[in-house]
């Protein structure tokens, strides 16, 4: 069971590292690529860029995501060994 809890909680910080990595990925992608419209040729634009943050909500919100994956991820290896050991 704790090696089931371990899992879970690793396998939850896996997956929101993936996913923060992904999005700042993604704004990374769309800063390097970004042309301006509606700048005439002639304007001196900034060229200094900054990184934001993921608007992702509440710090609150962050937790409760992360123990919510996490049970998820544990109910999801409960029932995987209930289903392999109910078959034998």
């Amino acid at each position: 069971m704790k090696r089931k809890i371990l899992f879970a909680f690793i396998g939850a910080l896996m997956l929101h590292i993936l996913y923060f990595a992904a999005q700042l990925l993604i704004g990374l992608i769309q800063t390097l690529f970004y042309k301006p419209q509606f700048a005439p040729d002639t304007v001196v634009l900034q060229n200094e860029m900054a990184f934001g943050f993921i608007n992702q909500g509440s710090p609150t919100f962050l937790l409760g995501s992360y123990i919510g994956v996490a049970l998820l991820i544990y109910a999801v290896l409960s029932l995987k060994r209930k289903g392999v050991n109910s078959s034998d």
